[in-house]
């Protein structure tokens, strides 16, 4: 679209900015002009939680488009609870309306002194009074400013909840019920008092090449189609990212307890079949982003348990497993309405079921009582406990509420007494729901992500463990050899592909770049190669790399770790047996690969290859 808003809470002004040509080649959109940006206006040192700190909401090229999966929105921060780059992704509709609008950006910086939100219309831009959406749960907040701002189509929004206002080192956004931003980026906005954006758009995105572009969005329709995994009756469709649960748990690799161990024995009862025969009435419930032909979501509403009746969309692989396999919890009711829960403080459910894990190991091994979890016998298996656990943190009350806000890392600090060797997160950032002890790919992906725990950047675990990839070297999953280098270019592939506006789950039926790079050029009028599309990705990665260099004085490779527990406590069952993480020749061979020095650091040699002397400057 071309366009940028920048708002600025503290001077209550809104401007738009054009876009730089340059910028747009050489960073695409989404996650790289997040990078772009961020890097460049964030100041070295400030807090995360400040008026300096900045947050973006980014749309791709692709986003709105009618690509398939285009509905991929971008939300990125200076992260509170690690201290360096945080960016995630959501489906729904919110991103499209923002094209639809006419922006592919907002840029939200300084603070506001009392609580607002930000009301787009096309070309009117506002900043409004949310003193009465204030303490507000999402769904609550999102259907009456629905109500409130129809016109001739209902707006979408994007909004934070309790945990944001409260400023929850673990709060997420939520928009359209679609969560995303891990590592805080609701608390950052609730510091700034922005309550939500609400946004009507009625332009067309403009396509330089309306033909070719048709004809490159046919053939990935066709093969999404034929696809035994994205066709109309294949396992993400009919199970979402759930279908994948009894193939992960065989590997051994099924966060359980803690990850005290990778096998559940209640898997039977929270699998993807159990929740597609149930709670999703075999499969055919469904909640879908616009225009997606995938329609991996569901909807479940849970007849029994705490909250009989909660529409909760999903769950998911990530949530069934923190909120049920990882917590020792089988109960697909209590599971669905964590879940509910987590979106309706705005709390992100990864590091919400996480962090009650590592709490519910502490108090079995007797680190921590009932005084510190205001009473509640938080015993792995609990599901009444969960479900406490999660309204202490939505809301920051009690002992627990404080405790669990700060996420895993900083718990196990005010917590010590040894905690600190199965607090389960890298950089601060709780790990996602593959035990790397039986995928060593996992390991090196986790230690080095962007972000801290991430299980996308990249997904190695269906190569290794799920037949996504031959099983040959080096993707079977206890080589070493040739691992690194395989994560680092899979790690650009991924990267390029998230600036592009679409949903990383298309890739299970086409091919991430050789099939999205006719879209994107037609679409934008570039001329990319393949080639050329991953070296965006690679760009955008060594951008954020470095923001923790400016970020963080001393970061560097003792940073790039794993938890004490992957690396010197052997997994205790199935197939995975006897393992712990070799991680060192597996980063050795990864920063090689991608022309880092042997700290971590990206050399200066190969940020000028990539055309980023700014960052040369800053972190040189």
């Amino acid at each position: 679209m071309g366009t940028i808003l920048r708002v600025d809470l503290s001077a209550k002004s809104i401007k738009k900015e054009p876009i730089d040509p340059e910028v747009a080649k050489n960073f695409v959109g989404a996650k790289g002009f997040a990078a772009y940006y961020l890097f460049k206006e964030i100041p070295p040192k400030v807090p995360a939680l400040s008026a300096e700190n900045k947050v973006m909401i980014v749309a791709g090229p692709l986003t709105g488009t009618g690509a398939p999966g285009h509905a991929r929105c971008c939300v990125a921060a200076k992260s509170p609870l690690t201290g360096g780059w945080t960016d995630g992704y959501f489906g729904g509709a919110f991103g499209p309306e923002l094209k639809y609008a006419g922006y592919d950006a907002i840029i939200i910086e300084g603070a506001a002194e009392k609580p607002v939100y930000l009301l787009i219309e096309d070309d009117k831009v506002e900043l409004k009074d949310a003193k009465e959406f204030w303490g507000m749960g999402t769904f609550d907040a999102m259907r009456l400013l629905k109500e409130k701002h129809f016109t001739d189509k209902e707006p979408k929004v994007l909004c934070i909840g309790p945990a944001g206002e409260k400023q929850v080192l673990i709060a997420n956004v939520i928009a359209e019920s679609r969560a995303g931003g891990r590592g805080g980026v609701g608390a950052v906005l609730g510091f700034k008092k922005l309550k939500a954006v609400v946004v009507t758009g009625h332009k067309e995105v403009p396509i330089a090449d309306r033909e070719k572009f048709e004809e490159a969005r046919r053939n990935a329709f066709q093969k999404l189609a034929k696809s035994p995994l994205t066709g109309p009756k294949g396992a993400l469709p009919m199970m979402g990212t759930a279908n994948i649960i009894k193939g992960v748990n065989a590997a051994g690799a099924w966060p359980t307890r803690n990850f005290q161990t990778g096998v559940f024995e209640h898997v039977d009862e929270i699998c993807g079949e159990a929740f597609r025969d149930t709670l999703w009435q075999g499969g055919e419930r469904r909640k879908p982003c616009p225009g997606c032909p995938v329609m991996c979501t569901h909807l479940a509403v849970p007849e029994t348990g705490p909250m009989p009746g909660v529409a909760d969309e999903g769950p998911e692989y990530e949530n069934i497993t923190f909120l049920g396999s990882d917590v020792g919890v089988a109960d697909r009711d209590i599971i669905a309405t964590a879940e509910y829960l987590c979106d309706f403080y705005g709390l992100d459910a990864i590091s919400t079921g996480a962090t009650i894990a590592f709490l519910m190991e502490c108090y079995e091994k007797g680190l921590i009582s009932k005084t510190e979890t205001d009473g509640l016998d938080l015993k792995f298996g609990n599901g009444e406990a969960e479900i406490e656990a999660i309204i202490k943190i939505g809301t920051k009350s009690g002992k627990l509420g404080e405790l669990g806000a700060m996420g895993t890392k900083r718990a196990s600090e005010v917590i010590g007494k040894g905690s600190e060797k199965f607090a389960i997160h890298v950089k601060g950032l709780e790990v996602p729901a593959y035990d790397p002890r039986a995928a060593f790919g996992m390991g090196v992906a986790y230690a080095r992500s962007d972000r801290g725990g991430c299980h996308l950047r990249p997904w190695t675990f269906g190569a290794e463990c799920l037949g996504l990839a031959p099983a040959e070297e080096p993707y079977v999953p206890f080589c070493v050899e040739g691992k690194g280098t395989w994560v680092k270019q899979m790690n650009d592939v991924v990267a390029a592909f998230d600036c592009s506006g679409m949903c990383l789950f298309m890739t299970f039926g086409i091919d991430a770049v050789e099939d999205v790079v006719p879209l994107l050029n037609a679409a934008t009028g570039f001329n990319f190669t393949s080639a050329d599309f991953v070296k965006v990705g690679e760009r955008a990665s060594n951008v954020t790399r470095a923001f923790w260099f400016k970020h963080i004085p001393d970061f560097g490779r003792k940073y790039d770790t794993l938890p004490w527990r992957f690396l010197h406590e052997p997994m205790p069952e199935g197939p995975a047996k006897g393992k712990t993480v070799p991680l060192e020749p597996l980063l050795n061979e990864y920063y090689a690969a991608a022309g880092w020095d042997a700290d971590g650091k990206p050399t200066k040699e190969k940020l000028a290859e990539l055309g980023l002397d700014f960052v040369i400057k800053e972190i040189y």
